[in-house]
């Protein structure tokens, strides 16, 4: 086997070129769409793996949960590095509520469906489907609305809900998984529960605090040192937190929450983009092992298809809603918001990685056959339940009122390596028609003090920043400011209205 994956490296790096290139030039109409781009990867994964020996060398289910579960943690991590907690600040109640409380609302709103539609499926084994489809994906989640301008605190809000909730979902997983097999529920469950919560969530805390005090002091001028660091922190992150028998999904995306808020840590913009295109990385990789799992003669049966198209758009028009809407109008939240985060519920490879785990447990052949069509009606849910959030995600937030018209995006970015972290940041606005600036002098544009233009970029030449300066839409001025000054910014350049 090891002389036949030699001579054919070639092919392989070919294909895995192919790939990636594909992956990267495929963003832009992805992110237009609405579909997650990693997703196409799934069939690239069910044509090689039914040529090949990758299904053997993956070593079954086990393996492919293996990896999924580091692809997960690392893209857990970018979500909490890019997270900042000032804006998030008072929505951490209702997110968490939500990652809780609402995964396990939606399981058991999913697990009553499915008991509907086969009723000779017991409890024990719809309430393990429910916690399977219960959460969001946060890599979905993250791609889709990183060129989405919303209002109101939907995006704040279903970004951190989606980093919070796959451990909830991977612990009630394994818990219904354990019942469906024949051990009785009890009560120190629930407290077993929550230890794996709480220890995770302070484990990640320390580790990040502990590690921003490190890195802080850390007398290393070379960018391209941290984000080796922070990968080391992710993967000790979850593995200590998974030795003390606690979440360590959580672990690691509490770790980058701390590290990505401290004060000390350099070289932010340097790690936050080498974690956005590991996490990428880590989506395509994830999705096309999955892929090469799935045995494409099983999707063809008309029940698999029809089942899990029928519980994606249950999940997507009757469970979610009916379960985020209530919760979010208790913390007084407006009904379009509401209904846009419980929309904005998207799936992606999770919930087939969590299929994993009873796929794994019940060890036997014949135990992993009686699954499969489990599996492959997830795999369909997935599918479906990706394409029909995602596409319409634009149409419904404009319906729901909650989208913004979209802003130009400077033609030219700044980017500052800086090993010490600075009290201001260097960006660039464009000049909105309209704006309070718009075919104004510099000297008289009033803008603050804590403001400073350093230059004009106009089609493309450059000018120099003098008082008699005039300002027209379409300018693209790049500036030095402080964080909080960025608001006020926005409003004078007219990207937010007054």
């Amino acid at each position: 086997m090891l002389h036949s994956a030699v001579h054919n490296l070639p092919l392989v790096l070919i294909i895995c070129g192919l790939m990636l290139a594909v992956a990267a030039l495929g963003t832009k109409m992805a992110m237009r769409i609405g579909i997650p781009t990693a997703l196409g990867f799934i069939g690239v994964g069910m044509l090689i793996g039914g040529q090949t020996d990758l299904r053997m060398l993956l070593q079954g289910y086990e393996g492919a949960y293996s990896i999924g579960n580091i692809a997960l943690a690392l893209i857990l991590f970018y979500g909490g590095l890019s997270t900042d907690v000032r804006k998030v600040r008072g929505i951490w109640l209702p997110s968490i509520t939500l990652a809780t409380v609402g995964v396990l609302g939606v399981a058991g709103v999913t697990a009553y469906i499915i008991r509907i539609l086969l009723p000779s499926a017991p409890w024990s084994v719809a309430l393990m489907m429910g916690a399977v489809l219960g959460s969001t994906d946060a890599a979905s989640v993250l791609q889709i609305l990183a060129r989405e301008r919303l209002s109101g605190r939907v995006r704040e809000i279903v970004e951190l809900e989606s980093g919070l909730n796959d451990p909830m979902a991977f612990i009630l997983v394994a818990t219904f998984t354990s019942i469906a097999m024949g051990s009785s529920f009890e009560v120190s469950t629930i407290p077993t529960i929550m230890w794996q919560m709480c220890a995770g969530a302070l484990i990640g805390g320390a580790i990040g605090w502990l590690s921003s005090l490190a890195i802080g002091a850390f007398e290393e001028d070379s960018p391209e040192i941290y984000p080796v660091i922070t990968i080391a922190l992710a993967l000790l992150a979850y593995g200590i937190a998974e030795s003390l028998h606690s979440s360590g999904l959580l672990a690691v995306f509490m770790t980058a929450l701390t590290l990505g808020n401290s004060a000390d840590l350099p070289f932010r913009s340097t790690i936050v983009r080498f974690h956005a295109s590991l996490a990428y990385l880590a989506q395509i990789v994830m999705f096309f092992v999955l892929g090469v799992l799935v045995i494409p003669e099983s999707l063809l049966d008309v029940r698999v298809m029809a089942s899990g198209t029928l519980i994606a758009l249950i999940l997507a028009f009757i469970a979610r809603p009916l379960v985020v809407t209530p919760l979010l109008l208790l913390f007084r939240f407006p009904i379009r918001e509401s209904l846009a985060v419980s929309w904005l519920g998207l799936r992606g490879a999770v919930p087939i990685i969590l299929m994993m785990i009873p796929m794994n447990a019940a060890r036997t052949s014949v135990g992993q056959n009686n699954l499969s069509r489990a599996f492959a009606v997830v795999f369909v849910c997935v599918v479906v339940g990706s394409i029909i959030p995602g596409s319409t995600v634009r149409w419904v937030m404009r319906l729901l009122r909650i989208r913004l018209p979209p802003i130009p995006h400077p033609s030219t970015t700044i980017d500052m390596v800086t090993k010490t972290p600075l009290d201001t940041r260097m960006m660039i606005m464009v000049v909105q028609p309209g704006s309070s600036i718009d075919g104004k002098y510099l000297s008289e544009a009033r803008l603050p003090g804590e403001i400073t233009i350093a230059l004009v970029i106009r089609g493309a030449r450059t000018h120099r920043v003098r008082g008699d300066t005039r300002l027209e839409a379409g300018d693209e001025v790049a500036m030095s400011l402080p964080d909080r000054m960025v608001p006020i910014a926005q409003v004078l350049f007219g990207e937010v209205r007054e």
